[in-house]
């Protein structure tokens, strides 16, 4: 079909331009078959030009039914690829994730056990990423393989190159009544290129000015057209190179963490690295005491120091008593070999068609694509940690020898590559009858996504072997302090080589214990949909629309399996995912759509629409209905006055269904239970507050598993707003819509780390701030349902040490966010000075409340999410000449730490007393800490820390050679940005504040040539 452009008049213009996302300046809209028809905006008004065109009637996003206005009763975003790829952005992800609509990221692929390295998902309103749906011209996209923070499906917004992209539609309001399942919080609309005449060749080069990301773009596309046909070709190859903590020196370190988080210890004696897992090489005798190192054995590795531990007990707010526990080799920069966003490699191609049949309105159309992508990633080098043993090389009792690999003695080996194919195949026909009062539309459509990660993992065995020989036998010690609390108990005996474990060792060497590993998974999607439209009849009343109709059938069949490398269940396996995934199933769903467009009267429109989903799977899913209604009032010429209501759902997770209850060993982890009880106890800094490496004898289980007795969760939203063409002024237009959605019985995932604290905090009504203070636990009513709940799902023996954790979904909790959108649009036309335009976008999220369990109290957590981002683009262009200049501004949130007491000078962290008021836990500024014993209160003032908001500057130089030839400067972060370190931020990634995912990447540039090659 042939691309058709018109004119729009002032009002049409206006509303197009209104709620539109930064940088757009046009409109492309499909068609029901999933053709595109594109309008481009015009600043003259059908007076002023007689030979304006009407406006022929599309499909946007959120409607099945063409329209003539661009607006309707929900705002609708919407960008061409090549005007996302003109503001710098080198993804398709990078884009979204700077909407204004969006929330903030709920996880971090470079974070330790990833198991998602090149995916990224889309936050739409901040209800969480599986509640927003993707969809490839108007289709359902597969779901990526592996599940998002080993838990939930989700689908990838990464893998889709730019290049392949004609323009994408966003919906940031729910539209379950139309697309079903997983349109809760909105819809994004990918619409791949179709029409296109001649070949064109796109290079792009660039990186960060601070070093790492380095970045190669090549794009080849074009398209050959014949009398009844048209061919669309599209192949890509691009290149990013990982950025490492190396690349970021100021925050490769433990020791680079906020000063409010630095302990007593610390603050007296510098930082104490082995209290934070930063230990390169040590042993420790039965009482815990380090064993200094060989002269001179620390300087041999990479990365290692000598280093001096201190423990203090704290007593009030003095320092009570000084403990020196000797020397141990540290590792300073712990993240200089963690990666903070992973590399990549990719090579993607797509070719499409359209057959017209003579003599006929039906077309056969087609495409294909293939995504193929290389993820390098890695965290934590593998180390090796002892539990109590006795040496009989030296006679000597030890509690624990703590040994951390280096890069010089691994290589590159340690590294992920998570490797990855995506196919997506679809052929359709469509047609109309009737006169062409009718169209319709039959598609198939089979899509198949495989991830598979090749790692190294380590033999235990063989490694406990290299370092500590075969063991010879057993004894048993008692008396030690640091050794089952100086109970009895019995320990192996081997031969220590002192030599080989003060010394480092070769690759050749550690090929000896290292293995290759490889986890693989998969996920699939066939379905068959038949869409048809049309014009039923007018009202007698209306003078020219008339109702319009469309329904939609559809039958999918979707599944995926999960395959570990079979050795990861053992104990003697360690991978470096910390988990141990299984699991598989199928589904298939049947559903019906119908919708009506009603013009009331010639100013007022009415739609409704309604859907009926049937699932078959192994869960309590069945029958979900939908439905949405929404009106548009036009009282006159430059006003829209529009409301909208619907009822969403999202069908349970097939990774919560089906993930095979699975058990594996942890020992790498921090116990909220008993770090409150030594807290309690006066034990400040004691080993149970921090994410420390346990010895063998402080395992446990864990066990993860799906849940047959999920039900869909269920959901509604509403919109209501205007779009305003400003009266006087030609160009000029402003909108403002308030939205709100909620979501009920949605799936909540208790993790390990939220059981435990939970788990604390109702057992004790207290949970640990730091590792030297508590406050009241507010998150739950101990002995509520939920507390009930949550004890069970930890056992622990005598002592007191966990022993097993059960971990999994529940079907209750509830989540209620609203808030303000806003976009303001001008745009002027000079014969001498050039084209002109500006735009700025905005979005208040007014609330967001949230529980896990009906008899939970609703918990306002607005302030501990970014509450506001706004956007804005300035475009000029004349002749050859184009230039942009953008911004991003995220608004503040509260800090780590905020609402709590603030740190003494000493390093002392005196606990908060809260009171409940309603729904929320209120700070009542008075400070406490333990003395002799007993609480007292002390004179401190209360942290109200806010990250501040976060605001960077982008621009774009473009010059026309000439009819072929374009060249164009990119530079991201004008004013190489990066966030400080937060006061009392600690851990991997410091700066990352839940505001934006690239606070370390700083400036980047690059240059891009287009050249058209006919």
């Amino acid at each position: 079909m042939n691309t058709i452009h018109v004119r729009r008049g002032v009002l049409a213009s206006s509303l197009a331009l209104a709620l539109f996302a930064p940088y757009a300046v046009a409109q492309t809209s499909t068609t029901a078959g999933g053709d595109q028809q594109q309008g481009t905006t015009s600043s003259n008004s059908p007076q002023n030009s007689p030979n304006a065109k009407e406006l022929k009637a599309v499909v946007v996003t959120g409607s099945m039914i063409p329209r003539v206005e661009v607006e309707g009763p929900a705002p609708v975003v919407s960008i061409t690829g090549q005007q996302i790829k003109d503001q710098g952005f080198t993804t398709l992800w990078e884009f979204l994730d700077s909407l204004p609509q969006v929330g903030q990221q709920t996880s971090d692929p470079a974070s330790w056990g990833s198991s998602s390295v090149n995916a990224r998902s889309v936050n739409l309103r901040n209800v969480g990423p599986g509640f927003s749906l993707l969809m490839i011209d108007g289709h359902r996209i597969v779901d990526y393989p592996q599940p998002l923070n080993k838990q939930n499906n989700f689908q990838n917004f990464n893998n889709i190159p730019i290049g392949m992209v004609d323009h994408i539609e966003v919906l940031a309001s729910g539209a379950s009544s139309i697309y079903g399942s997983d349109a809760v919080a909105g819809v994004i609309n990918v619409i791949l290129k179709k029409n296109y005449q001649g070949d064109e060749v796109q290079v792009t080069g660039g990186g960060a000015t601070r070093g790492g990301r380095e970045y190669g773009d090549i794009n080849f596309f074009g398209g050959k057209s014949g009398e009844n046909w048209h061919v669309l070709y599209n192949v890509e190859k691009s290149n990013r190179t990982a950025l490492w903590g190396m690349d970021r020196p100021y925050q490769d370190s433990v020791a680079d963490a906020g000063y409010g988080s630095w302990s007593p210890a610390s603050r007296m004696f510098g930082y104490q690295y082995d209290s934070q897992s930063a230990i390169a090489l040590s042993a420790q005798n039965g009482n815990g005491q380090y064993i200094t190192p060989p002269a001179g054995a620390c300087g041999k590795f990479t990365n290692s120091q000598l280093s001096h531990s201190y423990s203090v007990t704290t007593n009030g707010t003095q320092i009570a008593g000084v403990t020196d526990n000797g020397y141990y080799c540290s590792q300073p920069a712990l993240f200089q070999n963690w990666v903070l966003t992973p590399g990549s490699r990719s090579t993607n191609a797509y070719l499409a068609g359209e057959y017209d049949f003579k003599n006929s309105s039906l077309q056969l159309y087609g495409s294909v694509a293939l995504y193929d992508t290389v993820g390098i990633s890695n965290t934590q080098l593998p180390g090796f940690a002892t539990g109590p043993f006795l040496d009989q090389t030296t006679g000597q009792v030890y509690s624990q020898a703590v040994r951390q690999l280096t890069a010089q003695e691994i290589g590159t080996a340690a590294n992920t590559h998570d490797r990855e194919q995506n196919w997506n195949i679809q052929t359709g026909l469509r047609g109309s009858f009737d006169e062409g009062r009718f169209n319709w539309d039959l598609n198939l459509n089979s899509q198949k996504y495989t991830v598979r990660e090749d790692y190294t993992g380590i033999d235990i065995n063989a490694m406990t072997n290299f370092f500590q020989g075969k063991q010879l036998g057993t004894t048993n010690v008692t008396g030690y302090s640091n050794i089952n609390g100086g109970a009895s108990l019995t320990i192996p005996i081997y031969a220590m080589n002192w030599q080989q474990w003060w010394s480092p060792i070769t690759p050749q060497q550690y090929s000896q214990f290292a293995v290759n590993g490889e986890n693989t998974s998969s996920s699939w999607l066939d379905q068959v949909q038949f869409r048809i439209n049309g014009d039923l009849f007018k009202l007698p009343w209306v003078s020219e629309e008339s109702i319009g109709w469309a329904a939609v059938a559809e039958a999918a069949h979707n599944g995926f399996l999960l395959s570990p490398d079979a050795r990861g269940v053992n104990n003697d396996f360690q991978n470096p995912f910390g988990a141990y995934l299984t699991g598989g199933g199928t589904r298939q769903r049947y559903s019906f759509g119908n919708e009506f467009r009603v013009p009331l009267l010639d100013s007022v429109t009415w739609t409704i629409s309604g859907r009926l989903d049937k699932y078959h799977d192994a869960s309590r899913a069945d029958i979900a209905r939908t439905w949405n209604t929404g009106l548009e009032w036009r009282p006159y010429e430059g006003l829209l006055l529009r409301g909208s209501y619907g009822t969403n759902f999202k069908a349970p997770d097939m990774q919560a269904i089906y993930l095979t209850g699975s058990t594996s060993p942890i020992g790498d982890y921090l116990d909220p239970l008993q770090c409150i009880n030594a807290i309690k106890a006066g034990q400040a800094n004691n080993t149970w507050c921090s994410q420390t490496q346990r010895p063998q004898t402080q395992f446990y289980n864990l066990t993860t598993g799906g849940s047959r007795l999920l039900k869909p969760q269920t959901g509604h939203s509403w919109t209501y707003g205007f779009v305003w063409q400003i009266p006087g002024v030609q160009g000029l237009s402003f909108s403002a819509d308030y939205w709100h959605m909620g979501v009920d019985n949605s799936i909540e995932y208790l993790d390990p780390g939220t059981v435990l604290v939970d788990e604390a905090g109702c057992l004790t009504g207290l949970q640990a701030n730091g590792a030297s203070a508590v406050s009241p636990y507010t998150a739950h009513v101990p002995g509520s349902a939920y507390c009930q709940m949550v004890t069970q799902m930890v056992q622990r023996n005598a002592a007191g040490q966990i022993t097993a954790e059960q971990s999994g979904p529940i079907n209750e909790a509830s989540l209620y966010v609203g808030g303000i959108d806003a976009s303001l649009d001008y745009k002027l036309h000079t014969e001498d000075y050039g084209n002109f335009r500006a735009n700025i976008n905005y979005t208040d999220n007014l609330s967001y409340k949230q529980r896990v369990l009906a008899s939970d109290q609703l918990q306002n957590t607005r302030y501990n999410n970014v509450a506001s981002r706004m956007t804005w683009i300035a475009d000029w262009s004349k002749g050859p000449w184009t230039v942009s200049v953008s911004g991003v501004r995220d608004g503040g949130m509260r800090a780590n730490n905020y609402g709590s007491c603030n740190t003494l000078p000493n390093g002392v962290q005196p606990s908060m007393i809260t009171v409940q008021n309603g729904t929320e836990s209120v700070s009542t500024g008075v400070c406490q800490v333990n003395l002799n014993g007993n609480t007292v209160t002390i004179a401190d003032t209360e942290y109200q820390g806010h990250t501040p908001v976060w605001i960077t500057w982008n621009t774009s130089v473009g010059y026309q050679i000439n009819s072929k030839v374009k060249v164009k400067l990119t530079v991201n972060n004008i004013f190489d940005r990066v966030s400080s370190i937060p006061y009392y931020q600690g851990g991997f990634e410091f700066v990352t504040t839940g505001q934006t995912g690239s606070e370390y990447n700083g400036r980047e540039i690059f240059a891009t040539l287009d050249w058209k090659i006919d």
